[in-house]
Protein backbone atom coordinates (compact mmCIF):
# COMPACT_ATOMS: atom_id res chain seq x y z
CA UNK A 1 0.00 0.00 0.00
CA UNK A 2 1.00 3.41 -0.35
CA UNK A 3 -0.15 6.34 2.28
CA UNK A 4 -1.06 9.72 1.59
CA UNK A 5 0.24 13.02 3.63
CA UNK A 6 -2.26 13.18 6.08
CA UNK A 7 -2.43 9.17 7.24
CA UNK A 8 1.30 9.61 7.43
CA UNK A 9 0.87 12.93 10.01
CA UNK A 10 -1.97 10.96 11.57
CA UNK A 11 0.02 7.92 12.27
CA UNK A 12 2.83 10.35 13.99
CA UNK A 13 0.44 11.86 16.33
CA UNK A 14 0.21 9.04 18.74
CA UNK A 15 1.09 10.73 22.23
CA UNK A 16 4.88 10.16 21.90
CA UNK A 17 7.25 12.33 24.18
CA UNK A 18 9.32 14.66 22.47
CA UNK A 19 11.12 17.72 23.96
CA UNK A 20 12.55 20.65 22.03
CA UNK A 21 14.72 23.27 24.18
CA UNK A 22 13.18 22.17 27.48
CA UNK A 23 10.02 22.04 26.23
CA UNK A 24 7.46 19.10 25.71
CA UNK A 25 5.65 19.19 22.27
CA UNK A 26 2.39 19.36 22.41
CA UNK A 27 1.21 19.20 18.45
CA UNK A 28 4.13 17.56 17.02
CA UNK A 29 2.93 18.62 13.05
CA UNK A 30 2.39 22.29 14.23
CA UNK A 31 5.53 22.76 16.11
CA UNK A 32 7.90 25.24 14.47
CA UNK A 33 10.91 23.23 14.72
CA UNK A 34 9.01 20.75 13.08
CA UNK A 35 6.84 21.60 10.56
CA UNK A 36 8.34 22.36 7.77
CA UNK A 37 10.08 18.77 7.43
CA UNK A 38 7.06 16.83 8.06
CA UNK A 39 5.14 18.82 5.53
CA UNK A 40 7.84 17.60 3.12
CA UNK A 41 7.85 14.10 4.36
CA UNK A 42 3.92 14.19 3.99
CA UNK A 43 4.66 15.60 0.51
CA UNK A 44 6.59 12.25 -0.19
CA UNK A 45 3.77 10.61 0.66
CA UNK A 46 1.25 12.36 -1.53
CA UNK A 47 3.17 12.96 -5.07
CA UNK A 48 2.96 8.74 -5.02
CA UNK A 49 -0.68 9.24 -5.52
CA UNK A 50 -0.54 12.25 -8.11
CA UNK A 51 -0.77 10.72 -11.93
CA UNK A 52 2.77 12.87 -12.50
CA UNK A 53 4.58 10.74 -10.18
CA UNK A 54 2.60 7.51 -9.70
CA UNK A 55 4.54 5.23 -12.06
CA UNK A 56 7.83 6.48 -10.95
CA UNK A 57 7.18 6.10 -7.23
CA UNK A 58 5.18 3.33 -6.85
CA UNK A 59 5.59 -0.55 -8.16
CA UNK A 60 2.59 -3.06 -8.50
CA UNK A 61 3.42 -5.94 -5.39
CA UNK A 62 1.93 -9.26 -7.40
CA UNK A 63 1.20 -11.02 -3.83
CA UNK A 64 -0.98 -7.92 -3.00
CA UNK A 65 -2.41 -6.40 -5.78
CA UNK A 66 -1.49 -3.09 -4.75
CA UNK A 67 0.83 -0.56 -5.12
CA UNK A 68 4.15 -0.13 -3.27
CA UNK A 69 6.82 2.66 -2.53
CA UNK A 70 9.69 1.96 -4.69
CA UNK A 71 12.01 3.16 -2.34
CA UNK A 72 10.90 0.36 0.28
CA UNK A 73 11.76 -2.54 -2.23
CA UNK A 74 14.25 -5.00 -1.81
CA UNK A 75 16.98 -4.83 -5.16
CA UNK A 76 16.90 -8.16 -6.84
CA UNK A 77 17.63 -6.14 -10.13
CA UNK A 78 19.58 -3.51 -11.65
CA UNK A 79 15.86 -2.24 -13.07
CA UNK A 80 15.21 -2.07 -9.28
CA UNK A 81 18.14 0.06 -8.67
CA UNK A 82 17.64 2.11 -11.66
CA UNK A 83 14.19 2.16 -10.85
CA UNK A 84 15.00 4.13 -6.93
CA UNK A 85 17.43 6.56 -8.91
CA UNK A 86 14.58 7.84 -11.00
CA UNK A 87 12.25 8.07 -8.18
CA UNK A 88 14.98 9.78 -6.23
CA UNK A 89 15.44 12.39 -8.87
CA UNK A 90 11.68 13.18 -9.12
CA UNK A 91 11.47 13.49 -5.36
CA UNK A 92 14.47 16.31 -5.18
CA UNK A 93 13.17 18.06 -8.53
CA UNK A 94 10.08 18.59 -6.71
CA UNK A 95 10.34 19.46 -3.26
CA UNK A 96 13.45 21.56 -4.41
CA UNK A 97 15.70 20.84 -1.94
CA UNK A 98 18.06 17.89 -0.56
CA UNK A 99 17.02 15.92 2.28
CA UNK A 100 18.70 12.69 3.81
CA UNK A 101 16.21 10.44 5.54
CA UNK A 102 13.81 9.30 3.11
CA UNK A 103 13.82 6.08 3.86
CA UNK A 104 15.44 4.04 1.25
CA UNK A 105 19.03 4.85 2.81
CA UNK A 106 17.73 3.19 6.20
CA UNK A 107 15.95 0.46 5.04
CA UNK A 108 18.61 -0.94 3.14
CA UNK A 109 20.32 -1.64 6.88
CA UNK A 110 17.62 -4.56 7.08
CA UNK A 111 18.63 -5.83 4.28
CA UNK A 112 22.19 -6.54 5.28
CA UNK A 113 20.46 -8.16 8.39
CA UNK A 114 18.54 -10.10 5.84
CA UNK A 115 21.47 -11.31 4.01
CA UNK A 116 23.07 -12.55 7.37
CA UNK A 117 19.89 -15.19 8.25
CA UNK A 118 22.44 -17.91 9.06
CA UNK A 119 24.06 -15.75 11.48
CA UNK A 120 21.09 -15.20 13.27
CA UNK A 121 19.52 -18.89 12.77
CA UNK A 122 22.47 -19.58 15.35
CA UNK A 123 20.66 -17.44 18.21
CA UNK A 124 16.95 -18.35 17.35
CA UNK A 125 15.63 -19.33 13.79
CA UNK A 126 12.90 -16.83 15.00
CA UNK A 127 14.91 -13.70 14.86
CA UNK A 128 15.74 -14.94 11.07
CA UNK A 129 12.06 -15.15 10.44
CA UNK A 130 11.78 -11.46 12.11
CA UNK A 131 14.34 -9.98 10.07
CA UNK A 132 11.90 -11.03 6.86
CA UNK A 133 9.10 -10.21 8.18
CA UNK A 134 9.65 -6.63 9.00
CA UNK A 135 10.89 -6.25 5.24
CA UNK A 136 7.82 -7.27 4.20
CA UNK A 137 5.66 -5.34 6.65
CA UNK A 138 8.24 -2.31 5.69
CA UNK A 139 7.92 -2.68 2.24
CA UNK A 140 4.02 -3.30 2.29
CA UNK A 141 3.00 -0.78 5.29
CA UNK A 142 4.65 2.43 3.90
CA UNK A 143 6.13 3.26 7.29
CA UNK A 144 8.85 6.20 7.81
CA UNK A 145 11.50 4.30 8.67
CA UNK A 146 14.82 5.14 10.21
CA UNK A 147 18.11 4.22 11.93
CA UNK A 148 18.86 4.20 15.22
CA UNK A 149 22.60 3.71 15.36
CA UNK A 150 24.92 6.40 17.41
CA UNK A 151 25.89 5.97 20.40
CA UNK A 152 26.46 8.03 23.17
CA UNK A 153 30.36 9.21 23.19
CA UNK A 154 31.32 8.13 26.81
CA UNK A 155 34.64 6.71 27.29
CA UNK A 156 35.23 4.71 24.54
CA UNK A 157 38.51 2.85 26.75
CA UNK A 158 36.16 1.79 28.94
CA UNK A 159 33.96 -1.20 28.88
CA UNK A 160 30.24 0.23 29.65
CA UNK A 161 29.82 -1.40 32.74
CA UNK A 162 32.87 0.54 34.25
CA UNK A 163 30.74 3.95 33.46
CA UNK A 164 27.30 4.98 33.44
CA UNK A 165 25.90 1.41 32.49
CA UNK A 166 22.61 3.06 31.21
CA UNK A 167 24.68 5.48 28.89
CA UNK A 168 24.87 2.79 26.22
CA UNK A 169 21.20 0.80 24.94
CA UNK A 170 21.45 -2.68 26.66
CA UNK A 171 18.86 -5.10 27.84
CA UNK A 172 17.60 -5.19 31.14
CA UNK A 173 14.99 -8.05 31.58
CA UNK A 174 13.16 -10.51 29.88
CA UNK A 175 9.05 -11.13 29.85
CA UNK A 176 7.11 -13.19 28.16
CA UNK A 177 5.88 -10.48 26.11
CA UNK A 178 9.62 -9.36 24.98
CA UNK A 179 12.96 -7.82 26.30
CA UNK A 180 12.85 -4.54 28.51
CA UNK A 181 16.00 -1.99 27.41
CA UNK A 182 17.67 0.99 28.55
CA UNK A 183 19.88 3.33 26.93
CA UNK A 184 20.40 6.05 24.42
CA UNK A 185 20.75 6.68 20.90
CA UNK A 186 21.53 9.29 18.41
CA UNK A 187 19.21 9.51 15.69
CA UNK A 188 18.31 12.01 12.94
CA UNK A 189 14.50 12.60 11.95
CA UNK A 190 13.28 9.91 14.39
CA UNK A 191 11.08 12.34 16.69
CA UNK A 192 8.67 11.55 13.34
CA UNK A 193 9.19 8.92 12.13
CA UNK A 194 7.48 5.69 12.49
CA UNK A 195 9.75 2.76 13.40
CA UNK A 196 13.20 2.61 14.13
CA UNK A 197 16.09 -0.24 12.83
CA UNK A 198 18.01 -0.32 16.48
CA UNK A 199 21.14 -2.06 16.33
CA UNK A 200 24.90 -1.70 18.29
CA UNK A 201 27.23 0.42 17.71
CA UNK A 202 30.70 0.35 19.63
CA UNK A 203 32.34 -2.39 21.08
CA UNK A 204 35.09 -5.13 19.87
CA UNK A 205 31.88 -7.36 19.41
CA UNK A 206 33.20 -10.64 18.19
CA UNK A 207 33.73 -12.79 20.91
CA UNK A 208 33.90 -10.55 24.17
CA UNK A 209 30.66 -11.97 26.12
CA UNK A 210 31.12 -8.63 28.41
CA UNK A 211 29.39 -7.01 25.96
CA UNK A 212 26.61 -9.58 25.51
CA UNK A 213 23.93 -7.33 27.31
CA UNK A 214 24.73 -4.73 24.89
CA UNK A 215 24.61 -6.97 21.56
CA UNK A 216 20.95 -5.92 20.69
CA UNK A 217 18.77 -4.88 17.71
CA UNK A 218 15.21 -4.65 16.88
CA UNK A 219 12.61 -2.89 15.25
CA UNK A 220 11.51 -0.01 17.51
CA UNK A 221 8.14 1.97 17.61
CA UNK A 222 8.78 5.60 17.77
CA UNK A 223 5.96 6.34 19.65
CA UNK A 224 6.50 3.23 22.12
CA UNK A 225 6.14 3.68 26.15
CA UNK A 226 8.94 4.81 27.70
CA UNK A 227 10.63 6.32 24.63
CA UNK A 228 11.58 10.25 25.16
CA UNK A 229 12.81 12.12 21.76
CA UNK A 230 15.16 14.69 22.83
CA UNK A 231 15.76 17.10 20.00
CA UNK A 232 18.16 19.62 19.20
CA UNK A 233 17.04 23.14 18.44
CA UNK A 234 15.83 23.85 15.30
CA UNK A 235 17.07 25.83 12.44
CA UNK A 236 13.65 26.62 10.86
CA UNK A 237 12.30 30.01 12.24
CA UNK A 238 15.59 31.65 13.08
CA UNK A 239 15.80 34.00 9.96
CA UNK A 240 13.24 34.74 6.94
CA UNK A 241 12.18 32.24 4.05
CA UNK A 242 13.81 34.60 1.39
CA UNK A 243 17.10 34.67 3.34
CA UNK A 244 17.42 31.08 4.54
CA UNK A 245 15.02 29.14 2.44
CA UNK A 246 16.81 25.64 2.93
CA UNK A 247 17.55 26.19 6.16
CA UNK A 248 13.74 26.81 6.90
CA UNK A 249 12.73 23.88 5.13
CA UNK A 250 14.81 21.08 5.15
CA UNK A 251 16.35 20.89 8.80
CA UNK A 252 16.23 17.34 9.62
CA UNK A 253 15.72 17.47 13.33
CA UNK A 254 18.56 15.71 14.93
CA UNK A 255 17.14 13.69 18.03
CA UNK A 256 18.44 12.13 21.24
CA UNK A 257 16.57 8.54 22.13
CA UNK A 258 16.07 8.16 25.82
CA UNK A 259 15.10 4.46 26.57
CA UNK A 260 13.68 3.86 30.05
CA UNK A 261 12.29 0.69 30.58
CA UNK A 262 11.03 0.47 27.03
CA UNK A 263 9.37 -3.01 26.24
CA UNK A 264 10.16 -4.58 22.88
CA UNK A 265 7.99 -7.75 21.51
CA UNK A 266 9.30 -10.42 20.83
CA UNK A 267 8.07 -10.02 17.05
CA UNK A 268 10.56 -6.98 17.05
CA UNK A 269 13.56 -8.61 18.17
CA UNK A 270 16.29 -9.14 15.18
CA UNK A 271 18.97 -10.80 17.74
CA UNK A 272 19.68 -10.67 21.69
CA UNK A 273 23.07 -11.26 23.75
CA UNK A 274 24.66 -12.30 20.57
CA UNK A 275 28.04 -10.47 20.11
CA UNK A 276 28.73 -12.79 16.73
CA UNK A 277 25.63 -10.69 15.18
CA UNK A 278 27.27 -7.75 16.06
CA UNK A 279 30.29 -8.06 14.88
CA UNK A 280 27.92 -9.01 11.42
CA UNK A 281 25.60 -6.14 11.44
CA UNK A 282 28.75 -3.57 12.33
CA UNK A 283 30.88 -5.25 9.30
CA UNK A 284 28.24 -5.65 6.55
CA UNK A 285 25.66 -2.27 7.80
CA UNK A 286 26.19 -0.34 4.75
CA UNK A 287 26.66 -2.47 1.85
CA UNK A 288 23.09 -1.38 0.48
CA UNK A 289 22.21 1.77 2.19
CA UNK A 290 26.01 3.44 1.35
CA UNK A 291 24.04 3.98 -2.46
CA UNK A 292 21.46 6.45 -1.18
CA UNK A 293 23.40 8.19 1.09
CA UNK A 294 26.43 8.61 -1.54
CA UNK A 295 23.43 9.42 -4.13
CA UNK A 296 22.45 12.38 -1.47
CA UNK A 297 26.02 13.57 -1.68
CA UNK A 298 25.35 13.84 -5.62
CA UNK A 299 22.57 15.71 -5.24
CA UNK A 300 24.44 18.06 -2.86
CA UNK A 301 26.93 18.74 -5.91
CA UNK A 302 24.33 19.59 -7.98
CA UNK A 303 23.30 22.41 -5.38
CA UNK A 304 26.88 23.78 -5.36
CA UNK A 305 27.26 24.01 -8.87
CA UNK A 306 23.74 25.85 -9.82
CA UNK A 307 24.94 28.17 -6.91
CA UNK A 308 28.42 28.93 -7.83
CA UNK A 309 27.88 28.91 -11.33
CA UNK A 310 24.73 31.14 -10.96
CA UNK A 311 27.21 33.26 -8.79
CA UNK A 312 29.49 33.64 -11.69
CA UNK A 313 27.01 34.63 -13.98
CA UNK A 314 25.59 37.26 -12.04
CA UNK A 315 28.88 38.78 -11.63
CA UNK A 316 29.93 38.51 -15.00
CA UNK A 317 33.00 35.88 -13.84
CA UNK A 318 31.57 32.96 -15.67
CA UNK A 319 33.78 33.93 -18.95
CA UNK A 320 37.07 33.89 -16.57
CA UNK A 321 39.59 31.26 -16.98
CA UNK A 322 40.50 31.28 -12.94
CA UNK A 323 36.67 30.87 -12.49
CA UNK A 324 35.82 28.11 -15.12
CA UNK A 325 38.48 25.95 -13.83
CA UNK A 326 36.71 26.03 -10.18
CA UNK A 327 33.33 25.53 -12.10
CA UNK A 328 34.88 22.25 -13.85
CA UNK A 329 36.55 20.97 -10.19
CA UNK A 330 32.81 21.32 -9.03
CA UNK A 331 31.67 18.86 -12.12
CA UNK A 332 34.80 16.79 -12.04
CA UNK A 333 33.56 16.19 -8.42
CA UNK A 334 29.92 15.49 -9.07
CA UNK A 335 30.67 13.20 -12.17
CA UNK A 336 33.32 11.26 -9.99
CA UNK A 337 30.10 10.17 -8.01
CA UNK A 338 27.96 9.95 -10.12
CA UNK A 339 30.58 7.57 -12.04
CA UNK A 340 30.99 5.27 -9.20
CA UNK A 341 27.32 4.77 -8.48
CA UNK A 342 26.51 3.95 -12.07
CA UNK A 343 29.82 1.51 -12.22
CA UNK A 344 28.71 -0.31 -8.68
CA UNK A 345 25.23 -1.43 -10.34
CA UNK A 346 26.61 -2.17 -13.38
CA UNK A 347 28.86 -4.65 -11.48
CA UNK A 348 26.53 -5.40 -9.22
CA UNK A 349 26.56 -9.05 -7.20
CA UNK A 350 24.10 -11.41 -5.84
CA UNK A 351 24.13 -11.26 -2.15
CA UNK A 352 23.85 -14.43 0.09
CA UNK A 353 20.22 -14.70 -0.11
CA UNK A 354 19.64 -13.31 -3.62
CA UNK A 355 19.45 -9.59 -3.68
CA UNK A 356 21.26 -7.59 -6.22
CA UNK A 357 24.06 -5.94 -3.80
CA UNK A 358 26.02 -2.90 -5.71
CA UNK A 359 29.99 -3.67 -6.11
CA UNK A 360 31.29 -3.30 -2.83
CA UNK A 361 34.58 -1.79 -4.09
CA UNK A 362 33.24 0.73 -6.55
CA UNK A 363 30.67 1.69 -4.08
CA UNK A 364 32.87 2.53 -0.99
CA UNK A 365 35.47 3.87 -3.36
CA UNK A 366 32.57 6.51 -4.47
CA UNK A 367 31.68 7.08 -0.40
CA UNK A 368 35.50 8.18 -0.01
CA UNK A 369 35.82 10.25 -2.80
CA UNK A 370 32.05 11.95 -1.98
CA UNK A 371 33.01 12.31 1.80
CA UNK A 372 36.53 13.39 1.68
CA UNK A 373 36.14 15.99 -1.03
CA UNK A 374 33.37 17.54 -0.27
CA UNK A 375 34.52 20.11 2.71
CA UNK A 376 36.89 21.12 -0.10
CA UNK A 377 34.62 21.55 -2.96
CA UNK A 378 32.24 23.47 -0.29
CA UNK A 379 35.23 25.84 -0.44
CA UNK A 380 35.39 26.42 -3.74
CA UNK A 381 31.58 26.84 -4.18
CA UNK A 382 31.94 29.37 -1.39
Amino acid sequence: MIRTGNQYRESINDGRQVWIDGEKVKDICNHPSLKPIIDIRARMYDMAHEDKYQEKLTYLDEETNELNTVYHKPPRTRDDWYEKDTAMDSLMQDIGGIVIRVSDETVGEMWSLFDGQDVLNEVDPQFARNIENHIVRTTREDPFHVSANTDPKGDRSRLPQEQDPDMLLHVVKETDAGIVVRGAKFETAAAYSNQAFVKPTIGGWAGNEKLSDYAVSFICDMGAPGLNHICRSGFSGRGSVEDYPLANSFDEVDTLLVFDNVLVPWENVLFYRHTSAAAFIRATLHRYSAYPFVMRIRYMADMMIGAALFNAKQTGLDKHQAVREKLAMLACYREGINAHLTASIALAEKSPRGLLMPNQSLLFTGRVHACTRLPEMMHIAR
